[in-house]
């Protein structure tokens, strides 16, 4: 997600959020997402549509459901861009198709805002009748209970919209604690009921009895009203850029989402037809669905203690309330989307210069769904909205098949079984909607309305200017997307104190230039968690201006380089998550000579959590370009001097400097010892390859003494560093951290990667 209005640098730097959201955050947001106003409005309507019948339309539902989220895993880990189903079409398909994913995209979730605020007026109604219904009878009665609800909807509606425009920020663990607050209230609600049928099974029995009293009809309909109940994983891709290893955390985020969201709704449904007993002279199935949008309630008043009531009525609120701000803002967010693709009119893609919001977006698509939520009864809502996210999903399958035909790599993630999966997909969310338009056709008159509205709005007035490419489109800034499939050897050059940048640049330079390879340089700005991330822009100057001076540096040593800003809670993690999305080859690092590096934790961190070889540059001034003699210390880790070799060599095909490699012996080592140090030497120049390497064997009672004193006539020092970094006493070992406190000509201190499994088997040994 690239922000707006950033400084403009002399060279392209692509600006990202951080990835800071795991598969836990990810999972809390697809269920947040699903598990809200739906399942407590729409259960005792479908109940009443289907009868028991019911738990089989939601159950056929989560099956027509897992094959458009398989679909949506492969997209999504192979297109982590905001944007969701639009962003999927529009990268594949021509511009007419992706505008209508778009349009019908847009129009569904306005749809849904509207069910979400009349959703919460009837919840709102019924509280407070509850709590007060002397007084709430009286105002019924003078006013009537549409016009009550039509009040209370513009009035929830207004301040919502208000809420967006001024703008809220809510962190992840915020949205995870709405979350399991919304799975506790039905947690407590499928206990009793679970309680109550266990006490009375023969009830429960009866209860479900005739299981289809309303035929296959009533499953069909009932599946097309609440298919809107099962939308919200989909809305884990809008935030994939801000998912760290969306290719891994994005599939199994939506698969976990819809497991729980499946166990939850069958739970509620079956709970409230089995345990809540029979009324007015009606069987259960028609009870609950002569309540509509409160049937949930009743059931709850039939089976829970006198508190039940009131708490599955503030979970009604609580989900009603958190659906329409999601709602509104994904609208919103799709409108902004297409209107800087210009499908829509431009100035929806207008950014508050204070507020940081899309002012004009959020506006328009608020007051077309306060005219619809207050025009439109409930249920012609809920399978209008249902019917959208159906054409759109049918979409997002045909989108992988063509996804899958113009890739010329395999995606991260695949669909298992395909074509059969999306095939199907598409097939069944077709079929679905198509019964709708027998059984509901209201919903397919909206639906149809609006889909052709947009056609001649944007035949006439957008399909000229639209400039979303027909084809697959790059994600992200060419320069950074080219670097991230690059087979070239890449070092990431993290910069952050501007007295260091032309030590770590010119050695860069020499590494890139004798591996022939190339550079990406980033810095983090860190923001504290209670700080928006819309507010980082008033931080960027300052970052922005460290990294022009990298790309000057760099265009002077004429290497490749392409520049990253991050912004993030934590500059370890950014390194770290940044080196391994590039696959980054080498890490390298700077640091101040008076400061120990156990005592920085970004190195820290970074070194105890290497994606790949770490090298750390400490130096006070600028290195030599000439770069003439290097001192290599052999006799420490074998794969560590392996990593040596690598930049060693790099540097002198670069420069073509001598080195000198050293090993040392006590002054009273006899002479096996002495022929072995002598053997490693030559061995270790056999493997350097490098012609006139000197080799010197020296004697020192103390080891450290001896390389402080000859790295004095070197123009860098080379160090290997141990490779239990968790053991801090030990971490850069005791020669190399007393070396590098003292020397005084440039140092590198290399620590190559090692694989988790290889560290296992080697801890096993010892």
């Amino acid at each position: 997600m690239t922000l707006e209005n950033q400084p403009t640098p002399s060279m392209q730097t692509s600006v990202q959020l951080a990835r800071h959201l795991g598969v836990f955050d990810a999972t809390m947001i697809g269920i947040g997402a699903m598990i809200g106003a739906g399942i407590f409005v729409l259960t005792g309507i479908a109940i009443g549509q289907a009868g028991p019948a019911a738990l089989l339309a939601f159950a056929l539902n989560g099956v027509v459901t897992l094959f458009t989220a398989l679909s949506y895993a492969e997209l999504s880990s192979a297109i982590p861009e905001a944007g969701g189903a639009y962003s999927f079409v529009k990268k594949v398909m021509p511009n007419p198709v992706a505008f209508a994913s778009g349009w019908m995209l847009w129009f569904a979730y306005i749809v849904a805002c509207a069910l979400y605020a009349r959703g919460f007026s009837s919840y709102f109604l019924e509280f407070f009748h509850q709590q007060l219904p002397t007084w709430t009878e009286a105002a019924v009665h003078a006013l009537g209970a549409n016009l009550i609800i039509a009040l209370l909807t513009l009035g929830i509606g207004l301040l919502f919209i208000l809420i967006n425009i001024i703008g809220t920020h809510a962190s992840g663990k915020a949205e995870n604690i709405i979350t399991l607050t919304k799975l506790a209230i039905l947690g407590v609600f499928i206990f009793f009921g679970y309680r109550k049928v266990a006490a009375a099974p023969d009830v429960a029995l009866q209860n479900l009895r005739p299981f289809f009293p309303t035929g296959f009809a009533g499953v069909f309909s009932a599946m097309g009203l609440t298919f809107i109940a099962f939308e919200g994983y989909d809305l884990i891709a809008t935030v994939s850029e801000e998912v760290r290893d969306p290719r891994r955390t994005i599939p199994r985020a939506i698969l976990y989402s819809l497991a729980v969201t499946m166990f939850v709704y069958l739970s509620v449904v079956f709970v409230s037809l089995a345990a809540t007993p029979p009324a007015q002279g009606l069987p259960v199935w028609q009870l609950l669905g002569k309540y509509g949008e409160t049937g949930i309630i009743e059931a709850a008043r039939g089976f829970m203690p006198a508190f039940g009531v009131f708490l599955i009525l503030f979970g009604g609120l609580f989900a009603t309330l958190s659906a329409l701000n999601a709602t509104i803002l994904a609208s919103s967010r799709v409108a902004f989307s297409m209107g800087r693709d210009w499908m829509l009119p431009h100035r929806l893609s207008r950014i508050h210069p204070i507020r940081r919001t899309p002012v004009v977006a959020i506006s328009v698509s608020g007051l077309i769904f306060l005219a619809i939520a207050t025009l439109l009864p409930i249920e012609t809502l809920g399978n209008a909205s249902s019917l959208l996210f159906l054409l759109t999903f049918s979409l997002v399958n045909l989108s992988l098949i063509y996804y899958r035909r113009r890739s010329t790599a395999p995606p991260p993630y695949q669909t298992p079984f395909f074509p059969l999966i999306p095939v199907l997909g598409m097939a069944t969310s077709l079929g679905l909607g198509l019964f709708q338009l027998r059984s509901q056709p209201m919903a397919w008159v909206l639906a149809v309305g609006w889909i052709l509205v947009g056609i001649v709005i944007y035949q006439l007035t957008f399909a000229r200017k639209a400039t979303v490419a027909e084809v697959s489109r790059v994600m992200e800034e060419p320069d950074l997307l080219r670097l991230k499939s690059a087979k070239r050897y890449k070092i990431l050059l993290p910069v952050a104190n501007p007295s260091r940048v032309q030590p770590l640049v010119t050695l860069a330079a020499k590494l890139a230039r004798g591996t022939q390879g190339e550079v990406l340089a980033m810095t983090v700005v860190t923001l504290p968690n209670i700080t928006a991330y819309s507010k980082a822009d008033a931080l960027l100057a300052q970052p922005q201006q460290l990294l022009n001076t990298v790309q000057a540096l760099a265009l002077q040593e004429a290497i490749p380089l392409t520049s990253l800003l991050k912004i993030g809670r934590s500059a370890a993690d950014e390194i770290v998550q940044t080196a391994r999305e590039t696959r980054c080859d080498l890490i390298l690092m700077g640091y101040k000579r008076e400061q120990d590096p156990l005592e920085n934790s970004v190195i820290y961190h970074v070194v105890t959590h290497q994606p790949c070889d770490v090298a750390i540059l400490k130096s006070d001034h600028a290195i030599d370009k000439e770069l003439q003699r290097i001192l290599v210390p052999i006799g420490g880790k074998v794969i560590n001097d392996a990593l040596k070799v690598r930049l060693i060599y790099s540097l002198y095909k670069d420069t073509g400097c001598r080195v000198t490699l050293m090993t040392v012996v006590p002054p009273h080592a006899g002479r096996l010892q002495r022929k072995r140090a002598q053997e490693a030497l030559h061995t270790a120049a056999a493997l350097y390859k490098i012609p006139d390497v000197e080799l010197v064997l020296d004697e020192h009672e103390d080891v450290a003494e001896a390389i402080i004193a000859r790295a004095g006539e070197h123009d860098l020092l080379v160090l290997g560093m141990r490779e239990e970094p968790w053991l801090q006493s030990f971490f850069f070992g005791t020669v190399t951290q007393r070396v590098a406190s003292q020397v005084q000509c440039p140092t590198l201190l290399v620590r190559a990667y090692l694989p988790e499994k290889t560290r296992l088997k080697r801890l096993i040994r010892r």
